[in-house]
């Protein structure tokens, strides 16, 4: 797998997906993620996460910002796919989290998807 298969991918997923260094600084980003969760600063020095936690002052986003770094680490500490349910920016969403490697680094692919209520 390369980098250009990956971000094909990324470009053909209908919803946002988000690809970071396993410290979390972004590497790349669909168009859906960057409408709907990029906060529009690029920090190399943060993560994705904690660009977002800087940049509001909401205390829900807040919160919901820290748990999905909580959900970051184990998944770091674990380091097997994992399927979780997160809440942000007042809607419900599945996030899926999984390590793929290019060049033989270890990366981060975030895909999420809107909760369909039932």
């Amino acid at each position: 797998m390369n980098k250009n298969e990956i971000f094909a991918f990324m470009n053909s997923y209908p919803q946002p997906s988000v690809l970071t260094t396993t410290s979390g600084i972004m590497v790349y980003a669909n168009s859906s993620y960057k409408s709907q969760f990029y906060c529009g600063v690029s920090n190399e020095e943060y993560s994705v996460i904690d660009n977002i936690i800087g940049m509001t002052n909401d205390p829900l986003i807040k919160a919901n910002a820290l748990y999905c770094k909580h959900l970051e680490s184990v998944f770091l500490v674990n380091r097997q796919t994992c399927i979780k349910r997160e809440l942000f920016f007042y809607k419900k969403y599945i996030t899926l989290r999984t390590i793929i490697f290019l060049n033989e680094v270890e990366y981060i692919l975030l895909l999420i998807v809107e909760e369909i209520k039932e």
